[in-house]
């Protein structure tokens, strides 16, 4: 069982978006409204009364803070532009907590109240999300990855957290900034990848305009200026350690990830089926390893793992079998 998991073997992340959201949304009720729908979400689990709390117990607390003179203003945040301030959060979480699906290409247009605090944003496991911002950029989310936003009268920011996002920035007089690790990217018309791997691998690539990368904190000396990346460029680095490389193209084209497609080029299927996983509820699994070293190369639609599978034991001769939670592939 993971920290991640409650009594029950639950997904207490998935919870405690819920219950963010359910937060929010009796904010920003009229007072005296119906409750029920809470009353019968608190009634469902322990779990979910212990995250309800933890959420209320957060927000109040930070209300206290910005109305602290030590911390912010002296006048308390208004519970309506808190909420319209949290609005990323919040519809994401809402929509998970009401049982709402989303397609992977559905688009979410968010406002964002001018000079409001970060909002988090994140995208569930296993699912890709795109939203439109209230600048007009466009960010897509790849699954289990995480951010926080914030719009105001002088910038755009953004800060990834966790994962991969593509972002397509709009024209604006106000530069729109990314924060990845020890890097920070400036950019305006322009739309770039930013991937952080779990090993702390920050890697950068351009699709179209041009992108300046350089430290997130920079020494108080003169420092050289930054190089513009242009489209078709990418740079790597450590989220510890600004040294930025060029990176080469490798045998893979992932650039059609945000629709779920990959294309491969003799890559080892155990390479492919990783790749596949990440999408995957019912995860992929080879019953024999040495079908890992199989050369896979062609376009394949990783996010959808049934036909995935099928057409993996279509190309190798294989068998496809839906066995314990998991689609197994095998010699037939």
């Amino acid at each position: 069982m993971s920290d991640l998991d409650g009594d029950d073997g639950v997904d207490c992340d998935a919870i405690e978006e819920q219950a963010i959201a359910w937060f929010l949304n009796l904010r920003a009720r009229e007072p005296g409204a119906d409750t029920s729908d809470l009353d019968a979400w608190l009634d469902q689990s322990a779990d979910h009364r212990r995250a309800y709390e933890r959420a209320r117990h957060h927000f109040e607390a930070s209300e206290i803070l910005k109305s602290s003179v030590r911390h912010g203003k002296k006048k308390p945040l208004h519970s309506r532009t808190f909420f319209l301030g949290l609005g990323i959060a919040a519809a994401f979480a809402l929509a998970i907590a009401l049982g709402a699906t989303f397609t992977s290409n559905q688009h979410l247009r968010t406002a964002i109240n001018e000079e409001a605090a970060p909002a988090r944003m994140r995208a569930p496991r296993h699912q890709i999300r795109t939203v439109a911002l209230a600048d007009g950029s466009d960010l897509t989310l790849d699954a289990a990855s995480q951010i926080e936003v914030a719009m105001t009268s002088r910038e755009r920011r953004i800060r990834l957290l966790e994962g991969k996002a593509r972002i397509a920035v709009s024209a604006d007089p106000r530069p729109f900034i990314v924060e990845a690790g020890s890097g920070e990217l400036t950019a305006n018309a322009a739309s770039f990848d930013v991937d952080m791997a779990a090993d702390g691998q920050i890697e950068v690539a351009v699709l179209s305009g041009e992108v300046e990368l350089r430290r997130l904190l920079r020494p108080a000396v003169l420092e050289r200026a930054a190089p513009k990346m242009q489209a078709g460029q990418s740079y790597g680095y450590l989220a510890s350690d600004f040294t930025p490389i060029a990176v080469g193209q490798d045998d893979t084209d992932r650039r059609d990830w945000p629709n779920g497609w990959t294309e491969y080029h003799s890559a080892p299927l155990s390479e492919v089926i990783a790749d596949a996983n990440r999408y995957a509820r019912q995860p992929i699994e080879l019953d024999e390893p040495p079908l890992g070293n199989l050369l896979v190369s062609g376009r394949f639609h990783i996010t959808d793992s049934d036909r995935f599978a099928e057409r993996i034991a279509s190309l190798f001769g294989l068998a496809a079998v839906h066995r314990q939670g998991a689609i197994h592939l095998r010699k037939r």
